[in-house]
Formats: C-alpha cells, sequence, structure tokens
C-alpha cells in the first residue's frame, strides 16, 4: 500500500500542506463574562434625536434604544430599555387582540414579561400572546406559579399557528391515537407534577419547551408514570426490543396503534426506539427529542435528552452507537418549528444552564443588532461583542458576527479574530465553530485578483488550527468537511498542486469515514479528469478500492450488504479502466459490486 500511495504522489509532484507545530493553547474558562466589560459607563449624555409628533410611543423609544445601542455596550440601562420598546410594540401590535388587564398581569410577573418579550421579537406573533391569555384564563394562578412552563406551552403552540407544533413524528398520531389540546397538557404536568424528573418551576422554558411538545395521548402519559416512574436513563431506549423482521416489510406490530405500550410489546426499530424514549422522558418532565443522522452503517435514530447537573444543565444520548460514528443528528425544533443539530441543542442548555439571566441579555443584544440599519451595523460591531461577553454560549450572537464577515461589515482582519474567538470560546462545540469558519473565509473563496501571499499564510494557518480543535474532539467529519473549504480555498488562491494533494491525501486518510468523503474522492477525480491525468487517476482510483472497506461492519454482513463508498469507488476505478481501454478488469471489478440474492 506505501509503494502505491508512493507512486501516486510521484505523479502528482505536488507541494505538502503544512501544519503548524504550535497547537493552540486552551484559555481560561470562559463561561463568566468581563467584568471589564461590564464596568465600561454607557453613553449617559447621547442625546436622542427629537421624536416626531406622529410617531407613536413605540416608534420613539425605538429611536432611543438605537441612540443607545450606539456606545457598543449590553448595558441594563439597553436592557430595560429594549423590555420598554418590546412592551411598547405588543401593546401597539395587539391592541384588539387580548384585553388590556392582560398587559397589566404580564407587567407584574417579571419572569413572564421577560421571556415573553425576548420571545415575541421580533415576529410579535399575536398566536404566542392568545395562547398565553387562553392559559392564564384557564388555569389562573397556576400560571403564575409555573411561569416557565406557560412560557414554553405559549411559544410552542403559538408559533406553530394554525398547525400543529408537533415535528415529523406526528406520522405515530392516527384516529386511535390522538394528541391532547394545549389546555388537556398543561393541566397533566401541574397534576402529576410531583411525579416529574425535572423542575417545573425552575427549568427554564427554552428547555422546556421540549416537554411542551408532547403529542403522547393522555393515557398512555399515565402508562409511564405506572411502568417508568424509577427506569429513566439510557436503558429506556432499549426497552423496544429490535425487530428485524419490520426490516423485511413484515413488522411483528403489523397493524396495531404505535401506542408506547404496543411499541413496548411488539418491538420496532432504532425510529421507533427513539421516538418510544423521547417520549417516556417527555411524560416525566424530562426535555427530550428524537434524533436522527448518517452515521458508518448508514441512517440511525437515537434519543436524546437535557439533565440536570448541579448549576447547569447536562446533555445525554441513548443508542447513538459511537462505534458506528454518529457524530451529528437531526432533531425537530419546536421553538425554530424547523430540524436542527442536536448539537445546537447542546449548546443551547449550556447558554440556559450557565446563566438564564445572561442568556436572555446576550438575546436581547443580538435583537437590538439586527433592528440596525445595514449601514448602521459597522459601527455596532462591538455591540455583539460585548453580548457574547455576557454568554459565549449564544449561537446567534456568533452567527450575525459571521454575517457581517459575508457582507462585508467586518475586515478579513477581524474576521481572524473572531475565529480565534470562538475557537477559545466554544473550544468543546466544534459544529458552531465549522460554521462561522466556512462564512468567515467565504468572501476570500470569492476574491479575484493576484492573492496576497501573506494573507493566505495567516488563512492557512487559521485552518492548521481548526484542524487541530476537531482531531483533539474526535470529529473526524468535521475535519473532512475542513479538508474540503480547505481544498477550495487553494483551489481560489491558484494552488492547484496543493489543493489536489490535500484531496488525495485526506482521501486515504479519511476512507473508512461516511461522511463527507464521497466529496473530497469526487474533487480529485475532477482534477485529475484530464486525458493527460489518466495514469494518476488509474493510479489513484487502485489505491481507494482498496483503502475503502467493502462492508461497514457487522451490520451490513448481517444483511448481506455492501458499503456505498465501496460500491461508488469501485465504479469510478471502472469508468477509468474502460478509459484506458482495459475493459475485461473493469468488468471484473464490476462483478464485484453486483447485487446478490
Amino acid at each position: 500500500m506505501r509503494c502505491a500511495w508512493a507512486a501516486v504522489l510521484a505523479m502528482l509532484l505536488c507541494a505538502r500542506a503544512v501544519v503548524p507545530d504550535d497547537a493552540p493553547k486552551k484559555e481560561p474558562d470562559q463561561d463568566a463574562p468581563k467584568e471589564a466589560a461590564k464596568e465600561t459607563p454607557t453613553p449617559e449624555k447621547t442625546t436622542p434625536p427629537k421624536a416626531s409628533a406622529d410617531k407613536s410611543e413605540a416608534d420613539q423609544l425605538k429611536e432611543r434604544l438605537l441612540t443607545v445601542a450606539a456606545g457598543g455596550k449590553l448595558t441594563d440601562d439597553l436592557v430595560t430599555l429594549f423590555g420598554t420598546y418590546a412592551l411598547s410594540r405588543a401593546k401597539e401590535k395587539f391592541a384588539t387582540e387580548v384585553p388590556a388587564d392582560f398587559w397589566t398581569w404580564v407587567e407584574a410577573n417579571g419572569t413572564i414579561r421577560e421571556g415573553l418579550l425576548v420571545a415575541l421579537h421580533p415576529d410579535y406573533s399575536p398566536h404566542v400572546v392568545k395562547r398565553l391569555q387562553e392559559l392564564r384564563e384557564k388555569f389562573g394562578e397556576k400560571v403564575d406559579g409555573h411561569p416557565h412552563l406557560a412560557l414554553a406551552f405559549a411559544v410552542v403552540f403559538g408559533r406553530a399557528g394554525d398547525d400543529e407544533p408537533w415535528g415529523p413524528y406526528r406520522t405515530y398520531l392516527r384516529r386511535d391515537r390522538k394528541a391532547p389540546t394545549m389546555e388537556e397538557s398543561f393541566r397533566y404536568y401541574l397534576k402529576y407534577e410531583k411525579s416529574m424528573k425535572l423542575s417545573l418551576t425552575g427549568t427554564p422554558w427554552p428547555l422546556l419547551a421540549w416537554v411542551a411538545d408532547n403529542e403522547t395521548p393522555l393515557r398512555e402519559r399515565l402508562w409511564v408514570l405506572e411502568n417508568f416512574a424509577r427506569q429513566t436513563g439510557k436503558g429506556v431506549y432499549y426497552k423496544v426490543p429490535y425487530d428485524w423482521d419490520k426490516l423485511k416489510g413484515n413488522p411483528d406490530i403489523g397493524d396495531r396503534p404505535r401506542t408506547l405500550a404496543n411499541l413496548r410489546q411488539y418491538g420496532g426499530v432504532c425510529v421507533d426506539r427513539a421516538y418510544f424514549a423521547s417520549r417516556v422522558y417527555k411524560s416525566l418532565g424530562v426535555p427530550s427529542m428524537a434524533v436522527s443522522g448518517e452515521g458508518r452503517r448508514g441512517g440511525h435514530a437515537w434519543v436524546a435528552w437535557i439533565g440536570r447537573r448541579e448549576k447547569s444543565y447536562d446533555f445525554s444520548d441513548a443508542g447513538r452507537f459511537d462505534n458506528d460514528k454518529y457524530y451529528t443528528g437531526d432533531t425537530w425544533d419546536p421553538l425554530a418549528r424547523k430540524d436542527v443539530l442536536d448539537r445546537d441543542v447542546e449548546l443551547l442548555a449550556a447558554a440556559v444552564g450557565g446563566s438564564y439571566t445572561e442568556y436572555l441579555k446576550t438575546r436581547i443584544g443580538c435583537h437590538v443588532y439586527e433592528m440596525l440599519e445595514p449601514d448602521a451595523r459597522k459601527g455596532n460591531i462591538a455591540l455583539l461583542k460585548d453580548s457574547i461577553e455576557h454568554n459565549p454560549f449564544v449561537a446567534r450572537a456568533w452567527r450575525l458576527l459571521a454575517d457581517g464577515c459575508v457582507e462585508g461589515i467586518i475586515t478579513p482582519k477581524e474576521g481572524e479574530k473572531v475565529f480565534d474567538s470562538i475557537f477559545k470560546a466554544l473550544e468543546t462545540y466544534p459544529d458552531l465553530t465549522y460554521e462561522v469558519l466556512a462564512k468567515i473565509l467565504s468572501p476570500r473563496l470569492a476574491a479575484e485578483g493576484e492573492p496576497d501571499k501573506e494573507e493566505v499564510d495567516r488563512n492557512l494557518l487559521v485552518l492548521s488550527r481548526a484542524f487541530r480543535l476537531y482531531e483533539k474532539d474526535e470529529r473526524p467529519d468535521l475535519a473532512v468537511k475542513l479538508c474540503v473549504l480547505q481544498g477550495e480555498y487553494l483551489e481560489a488562491v491558484k494552488r492547484q498542486k496543493a489543493a489536489l494533494r490535500l484531496y488525495v491525501t485526506a482521501s486515504e486518510t479519511y476512507a473508512t469515514q461516511h461522511f463527507g468523503f464521497r466529496e473530497l474522492f469526487d474533487r480529485a477525480l475532477l482534477m485529475l479528469s484530464d486525458d493527460k491525468a489518466l495514469r494518476q487517476r488509474l493510479a489513484f482510483c487502485e489505491m481507494m478500492v482498496k483503502k475503502v472497506p467493502r462492508q461497514r461492519g457487522s451490520f451490513d454482513k448481517k444483511l448481506n450488504q455492501l458499503n456505498p463508498s465501496y460500491v461508488y469507488v469501485v465504479r469510478a476505478y471502472a469508468r477509468a479502466l474502460y478509459a484506458a481501454g482495459r475493459d475485461r478488469q473493469a468488468q471484473q471489478w464490476e462483478e464485484k459490486i453486483r447485487p446478490r440474492d
């Protein structure tokens, strides 16, 4: 194998990409905001523009808010002013939607007021307000005593509007299995509060959203209380027997309703296990979700949940099967109403768990920044940076900074500083660091003209530091994505030989990875697609058919199936052989991947 690889390198005549030896040093604890930033005085003497007589109170408050925001600091005064503005805007928009005493009640309940105004902005959905008012009317003082739970239900059901709040697992609902109404579900949690495994009063509403979105019928929730009150933990996922017959189209459950009890008795596959476990947890008051993703053996589903750990929250999962390399998965976010990475939910738990108050402040900083006109944002990047000082785990602030790089609001050098900051603050949350890095570099990939050598070397150094981070966190999936990004960058700055060497080297290194390998492989083939490079292409493909495993493990062997990546590489090799006139050898390789009964 070494000989084959050496032959490839000899033919490519490419320069080796250099990775610096100086690995980034871990910075001190980033959880606590910097006190120096907090103590910076606000521009108290700034005089707001004179309000026009025909402007509404909300519009006048907005002008004052943006004037104060020009100071670039997320001060308590700015936070208070945002609350005053948002309340005025809500009253203005919903003047006929809810009675006047509703706002009196909101103002008297600090937790409700703070959470509602942050959740409403910038859309100010009337559905959210109506749902909260409905809960207030039907449950009275119970809502006052459970403000976070009420907010979670109001936001989840309100943002759904006229639609249902359930995610993709609504397919488990049928005529014989109907979801309860918002009021019925809220009443369940109040009635059985003592049986819940997480506090319904102390857990912040952004996390309780994954409790409020529980569509499990009430009678099944009672079954959970009877059978799983003492059995929470990783073992819940495995309470559903694995049904191998379902893979063959003949499930043991047959046409029976997909109730939790039936799944427990008759079994199912991974997606049924994920659904079962997540609904057991939700019914016990634990924020949880079914997650699905691609791993070494293909598609899979597992369960994840948020638990209490001393003064913060942790993110746990079961059925993920680390040996099968399920690095990330998608899950339904009932707040954003779309699929998100489970790693985003993990980051949210860290943001809220560190300090709910600082989480809200940082979200307010983001809200105010986004209220600025595009030209005004250039002078207010400091506001985002200060917001991050309050809570570095709020992903929205980092994403807005990255967007600033794409939009030209932030200069390339400032963009590098942004990555340095996120690299230090979120070292243990690498998915967001990659997302930010990709945006920071995107303008440079489209740059025209002769590239500056010093800038290119500096960018390659940033990329190399990221490699170290992903290797340390054992995230080869992100390393593969980074290889693709680095290769694109090398091509953009006219370093084709270095790009080709990177694609070939990375293809060999990550041949056993399911994530992104094919893109690396295809990019190498594309650069070797010229007829003059046929010998190199043959040597590359010959090396790769030996590196990529024919089967991904015991699961493939049990089902008598081949690794899709192996099939993909063999087909590319056969095409190269045909192009070289070696038809018989190409047919022999094609025979190796022909389906067998």
